[in-house]
């Protein structure tokens, strides 16, 4: 069983973290659990980055890097003339303006040539077992559709010229369908499903191809890195959306298994935040409510059909108690079956006001569903050092 766990995000007090401390909370989780894993943060101070890595060394566990591909990391920066660019022409703004959440395009050559060199720089160090590759995407368009939906810059008008998709043409069909009365529901619609059967009608299906434009320009950049790092005897990650949402931001699970080792699945029952199902299944429902004029109950069905998901029955059960063990077990069993790699469960075991506050019955809860979904593992999520202990002494009664 992998057992993988995220420590050390990258945030202004790391700094001012103590590096007994750090070692202390590693120490104690792996007295806990049988962690295999440990995904280390990308901008850590050298005496915290080395302190952990000794640690990982005694307590046989992987040492991994938990790296941001399509955004900031502290060296690599998100240039203004990288950055994806959205139905509106603009720059996508990163969520709360911060690097590691302002997404650069992955068909850009400067990004590509960047990003290489930076995997170069990182794997000559020799301190890494392997690479966790973390928003390998585009933008989430769930926060707003004009401000959010990309690429649609040169390199990539470029790029889909040559497979007879015409971005110039479909920006400007998208901008008047989400002007017309019901517009934005057929296009939140659109992102949410995978449709088997061909669309009838001429724009689902020049959308259709660029959902699917959009997910081959991610795969086709992640095989290259991946290769790149294979060749280096690097263990290779992903950490990857909700099946539900992973067309969304531009992720094919089955393609992109072919090219790691395990996939991470962000199936976030119970998060306020980027990735979290709440968070996006909120903001689309956002988008309908106030783009489309429709009321609550039509809203929550619309996403509830589109997304093949159980949803609370109001957008307050939806913010307030997240989604049930059903969904998430739902959701996981459609990820085992979609990824030719072994599938982890990202979990959510943090403690941040405002993102995620659990309570002992969720965690229960939800930890049978991962067992019940055959998952390979579970991804203890994203950052130990705001986990309590006794949450993963939860994770060893009910789990494993």
């Amino acid at each position: 069983m992998i057992i993988t766990i995220q420590y050390l995000e990258d945030a202004p007090e790391l700094a001012q973290l103590d590096e007994h401390a750090v070692v202390e909370k590693l120490q104690a989780a792996r007295r806990i659990l049988p962690i295999t894993h440990l995904l280390i943060g990308w901008h850590l101070p050298p005496r915290l980055l080395e302190a952990c890595r000794r640690e990982a060394e005694r307590g046989g566990m992987r040492f991994i890097r938990w790296h941001p591909l399509l955004t900031g990391d502290g060296s690599f920066q998100p240039r203004l003339p990288w950055q994806v660019i959205n139905l509106q022409d603009e720059p996508v703004r990163g969520y709360h303006n911060m690097p590691e959440f302002t997404f650069v395009c992955p068909n850009h050559p400067a990004v590509q040539d960047g990003i290489q060199q930076r995997l170069a720089a990182l794997l000559q160090q020799g301190i890494y077992q392997g690479f966790f590759l973390d928003r390998i995407r585009f933008p989430s368009p769930a926060a707003g559709l004009l401000e959010n939906l990309g690429c649609f810059c040169p390199y990539c008008r470029q790029k889909a010229a040559a497979c007879e998709l015409d971005l110039a043409q479909l920006q400007h069909r998208l901008l008047h369908l989400t002007a017309q009365s019901g517009g934005r529901q057929l296009l939140v619609e659109a992102l949410l499903k995978i449709q088997s059967a061909p669309a009838a009608d001429p724009l689902q299906q020049e959308l259709r191809r660029f959902l699917d434009f959009r997910m081959h320009c991610v795969t086709a950049f992640v095989a290259t890195l991946a290769q790149q790092l294979r060749q280096a005897g690097m263990e290779i990650g992903l950490d990857c959306f909700s099946p539900a949402l992973a067309q969304m931001v531009g992720q094919d699970l089955p393609a992109l298994g072919a090219s790691a080792g395990w996939i991470k699945v962000m199936s976030y029952a119970h998060t306020l935040g980027p990735a979290g199902l709440p968070f996006e299944l909120l903001g689309l429902y956002d988008e309908l409510t106030r783009g489309a004029g429709i009321g609550e109950a039509e809203a929550l069905d619309c996403l509830s059909r589109a997304a093949c998901l159980p949803l609370p029955a109001t957008r307050l059960g939806l913010e307030c108690q997240g989604l049930s063990s059903q969904a998430r077990e739902s959701e996981l069993r459609r990820g085992v079956a979609a990824s030719p790699a072994p599938l982890l469960a990202g979990f959510e075991l943090i403690e941040i006001e405002g993102v995620a506050q659990l309570n002992p019955a969720h965690i229960s809860a939800d930890l049978a569903a991962v067992r019940r979904a055959g998952a390979a593992g579970l991804a203890i999520s994203w950052d130990l050092w705001h986990i309590p202990l006794e949450h993963l002494e939860l994770v060893r009664r009910e789990y494993l």
